[in-house]
């Protein structure tokens, strides 16, 4: 079955209609939350709370002793002059 060719523009009108939108949509949310981060500064902090109580341990590991790298040999520069 073939379509019309009114048919066939009012589906591509329908198919532009809806993208825009969805991308509207998204737009608010974006505009939404950056003007909430903006608003509210303390908003970081928060956020920076909630992934260090979900993602780090309460008991931090014992630091192991730092040990300087000695070089085995001692280097000799060879010239050619």
């Amino acid at each position: 079955m073939q379509r019309s060719p009114d048919n066939f523009g009012r589906d591509r009108q329908v198919v532009w209609s809806w993208t825009a939108i969805v991308l509207a949509v998204h737009a608010i949310i974006l505009l939404t939350l950056v003007g909430l981060a903006v608003g509210y500064p303390g908003a970081s902090e928060w956020i920076s709370q909630a992934v260090q109580a979900e993602f780090v341990d309460r008991v931090a590991p014992p630091a192991a002793p730092a040990q300087i790298a000695q070089p085995v040999q001692e280097m000799r520069i060879v010239r050619t002059d």
